[in-house]
């Protein structure tokens, strides 16, 4: 197959600087001038009918970069002038060290490769394949891109093809932020012009709408048949398989939320299915049978991964029984069946649990296809090397490191690909597919993530290959903004130095924990010392820095401008965390008694101006949220902001009414029975009186469990919460309740009990706050203390329970709940965090754990 340029003119431009990603496999300039195309030029092809869309491409990318008409098509059925001898003779001539018959045997690489030849005005492109031709294409539109007045293109030779035959990324749609079809699009034509072939949406058991399960993916924007179909077609034409990651045992918390599935799970909302109950596999089935009608790839991703829960309760008996090795390796089998059963030739999975039992290694069907994934920048992986032995097709599956942070660690990820992917090649792997996830609700900006993506692509298609990186870069601005500015290498050296440099004295994945922590959270010296903002001044201005170059680039950007205005926002969020943190140390011990007025007013103004810029900023991540996402998922980030401003806003007024500070985290104690049970799965009953003197006029409580708690009022059934640590959107949502307790309660004495089970081994805190007002105007407060009392056997007495102390201990900070607007507490992303470690850890080491806690209160490190 093949597509001709002709009729092209000759000049003497010199012109080498050509910046071509992924690099070819060889490259020669043959002839000094560059090649113009111009409204007399024309095309020539042999392609058939159903792949005329490559041309129509090309022409359409031709007029972008400024031909003022579509070139003419010649669309032919005798073999070309440039027959593939012919070809073969050029490519001798111009690379005679060249062994032409060790390429052609690397069949199934070379079917993705492509030759461009120049020859008497006239550029030729060869392919054995249309996907050949394909990249052939984007290859000249990046020759013509590279050169000064974007219509001419150089004198080459080029022979081409990768050296892995899966190149893919896989773009995480399940946690909160669900991509626009049109947002997709985007992605896979982009990065298919870097040659990527492969696109994983995750995970799909609750972002598809299935038509016998109309409560799955409600309000999560889910996506329809149809708008699959339309993604799946789109794909096909820019030669992107669309395959989905299906998780069928583990991760399945967003759904095993809803108690109408609590039948098909360990526990209620379990992270795994119960693979001792059969009923599993008929919804399996009927789920990957509903999915294949719309993702037609030969592909299909069964997950797997981090399947935390098998065996804890439903399944226990089953998997003492036969082992856990063989529980795991008959799901993995039936779930294999089931996929066969559906049409998908290559099913993958991922290493992370089946790589501990060999008797799994040993025993699965030889053509799964192993996901093997780490996202560290180790220069060795054992664990690859493990898999390998079993001789089973393998993956590897880095990341480009942006879950949870403000910006993806760029230096971090470019080795971790380049590591991980460089590691796997000489051991056989058959691709790489790059990561991203949205732990935590997914509030990273989506359009960040094109660049690690593009890296990948580069090195998925040169494993073997030294990168240089400047060129990298520079080659990387150039195509996908459509023109460079050195100006651009310094908006992603001051990210970088961001994170290499630690400038902002946290973790990259603390970052949104302290941004969105309460600004005056507490008042003591430690606090004031804990918060570090040594260099924020000048970080301020390289932010600034980074703020006028994108304004000023967006005036002449070609393509792509809305990633500028991505950039530009994340220098203003760090700009606005860097001065929230200065003002919220210089306020710890502030006192409005004392100081001067006209410093008092200089004060309030500030926080004024913090107010108003966090509004902007709220509005700017609207807008660009909305530019690549469904709106659902949105506002539960955006309660967030409103918190921040609600907290100034109090401030402010505390400012001018020279009231004090005013501790604004909840009084209650996360409490807890005793670390007997740790790593068992038990539960605790917890009780309190109250006595009511009046009439009740309105009672609310909040509840955060440990991780199933029933609450009961005078021995009636109120409602349940479940709290647990998890990356995922459902669970995340749901983790504290409020309750009206109105109904209830009674005057004169009332109990209050909570019958709460730790499924995950942890010690079991709660905290309940709650407020009841009388009709007199009276408040009586709820609040879980040490006067609570606890046991395991409600007919075997009842103990003072310990306690963790009141936030910001343990749970981090906790404020007042909005009980007349059911909004309850701004919790942290990790607000289920302790109970999950004490959960994990070996019991030998939960003494150090303690430790650690209380360090972590001594020095007020948690917010």
């Amino acid at each position: 197959m093949f597509i001709s340029i002709e009729n092209l003119i000759s000049n003497e431009i010199i012109h080498e600087d050509v910046f071509l990603i992924p690099q070819p496999r060889y490259y020669k300039i043959i002839e000094e001038g560059l090649l113009e195309i111009n409204d007399k030029s024309s095309i020539s092809s042999d392609l058939p009918n159903d792949y005329h869309f490559i041309i129509d491409q090309l022409q359409e990318e031709l007029l972008k970069l400024g031909l003022k008409k579509k070139l003419e098509v010649d669309i032919k059925e005798e073999e070309s002038p440039f027959n593939h001898k012919k070809v073969l003779k050029i490519c001798e001539k111009n690379f005679p060290n060249l062994d032409i018959s060790a390429i052609n045997n690397k069949k199934k690489k070379v079917e993705q490769g492509y030759i461009i030849i120049y020859e008497n005005l006239k550029l030729y492109i060869e392919a054995d394949s249309p996907q050949g031709l394909y990249y052939g294409t984007q290859t000249l539109r990046q020759l013509i891109n590279s050169t000064p007045n974007k219509n001419s293109v150089n004198k080459i030779a080029i022979i081409d093809f990768p050296l892995l035959e899966i190149r893919g990324i896989s773009d995480d749609i399940s946690r909160g932020q669900a991509a626009t079809i049109e947002n997709l699009k985007k992605f896979i034509k982009e990065l298919s012009h870097f040659k990527k072939n492969q696109y994983y949406l995750v995970y799909m058991q609750d972002m598809f709408l299935f038509k016998n399960h109309p409560e799955i993916g409600t309000g999560r924007g889910a996506y329809s048949k149809k708008e699959i179909e339309e993604l799946f077609e789109y794909a096909k034409k820019h030669f992107v398989e669309l395959i989905p990651i299906f998780q069928t045992i583990g991760h399945w918390e967003n759904i095993l939320h809803n108690k109408n599935y609590w039948i098909y799970a360990e526990f209620p909302a379990s992270n795994s299915l119960n693979i001792a109950n059969n009923d599993i596999y008929n919804l399996l089935d009927e789920m990957i049978g509903e999915l294949s009608e719309v993702f037609k790839s030969e592909y299909f991703h069964i997950g797997a991964d981090e399947s935390w829960d098998v065996g804890k309760l439903a399944s226990k008996d089953y998997v003492n029984e036969i082992g856990i090795a063989q529980a795991y390796l008959k799901h993995y089998k039936k779930v294999y069946d089931i996929a066969k059963k559906y049409g998908y030739k290559k099913i993958i999975i991922y290493h992370d649990i089946l790589y501990k039992y060999e008797e799994v290694l040993r025993e699965l069907p030889k053509d799964m296809i192993i996901m093997y994934w780490n996202y560290t920048v180790k220069n060795s992986y054992p664990i690859l090397d493990k898999v390998k032995m079993f001789n089973l097709p393998i993956i590897v599956s880095p990341s480009i490191l942006d879950f949870n942070r403000i910006f993806p660690s760029i230096t971090r990820a470019e080795k971790n690909i380049k590591n991980l992917i460089g590691y796997g090649f000489p051991r056989g792997i058959i691709g790489e597919i790059t990561s991203r996830w949205g732990d935590y609700k997914n509030k990273e900006m989506r359009e960040n993530t094109f660049y690690g993506f593009i890296f990948s692509a580069e090195i998925g298609w040169n494993a073997s290959k030294e990168i240089n990186l400047l060129k990298f870069w520079k080659g990387l601005f150039l195509h996908f903004f459509g023109f460079y500015d050195r100006k651009l290498i310094r908006i992603f050296f001051l990210f970088r130095q961001i994170q290499d440099n630690n400038k902002l004295h946290t973790r990259t994945s603390f970052y949104y924990n302290h941004f969105f922590s309460h600004p005056y959270n507490k008042k003591s010296k430690k606090y004031r010392k804990n918060i570090k903002t040594s260099g924020f001044d000048s970080l301020i201005s390289s932010m600034e820095e980074i703020i006028s170059i994108c304004e000023e680039l967006e005036q002449h950007v070609d393509k792509n401008k809305i990633n500028l205005r991505n950039l530009a926002f994340i220098a203003k969020h760090i700009r606005f965390y860097c001065k929230k943190r200065i003002n919220s140390k210089k306020l710890v011990d502030f006192d409005p008694k004392r100081a001067k007025n006209e410093f008092k007013v200089k004060i309030i103004k500030e926080i004024e101006t913090l107010k108003d810029d966090l509004s902007a900023l709220l509005s700017e991540y609207e807008y660009l949220w909305r530019k690549c996402a469904k709106i659902e998922g949105f506002e539960s980030l955006k309660q967030r902001y409103l918190w921040i401003i609600k907290f100034y806003e109090n401030k402010i007024e505390q400012l001018k009414l020279n009231i004090n500070w005013e501790n604004p985290n909840i009084p209650s104690e996360s409490i807890y029975l005793d670390s007997k049970k740790r790593h068992e799965l038990y539960t605790t009953y917890y009780k309190k009186q109250i006595k009511i003197n009046d009439k009740i006029e309105q009672a609310n409580i909040q509840v955060i469990a440990g991780t199933f708690a029933k609450i009961y009022i005078n021995n009636l059934f109120v409602g349940y919460v479940i709290t647990r640590h998890t990356l995922n959107y459902v669970t995340l949502e749901n983790n504290i309740q409020l309750f009206n307790i109105t109904a209830f309660l009674n005057k004169g004495e009332n109990s209050i009990s909570i019958e709460n089970t730790d499924f995950g081994g942890g010690i079991g805190p709660i905290n309940v706050y709650g407020d009841i007002k009388l009709i007199t105007g009276d408040m009586i407060q709820i609040k879980t203390d040490k006067t609570w009392l606890g046991t395991r056997n409600r007919n075997n007495g009842w103990k003072k329970v310990k306690s963790l102390g009141i936030p910001p201990k343990a749970t981090g900070g906790l404020n007042f709940p909005d009980f007349t607007n059911s909004l309850h507490s701004k919790e942290n992303d990790r607000i289920a965090d302790f109970n999950h470690l004490v959960g994990r850890i070996p019991k030998r080491l939960f003494w150090l754990l303690k430790i650690i806690m209380i360090l972590f209160n001594r020095y007020n490190i948690l917010e």
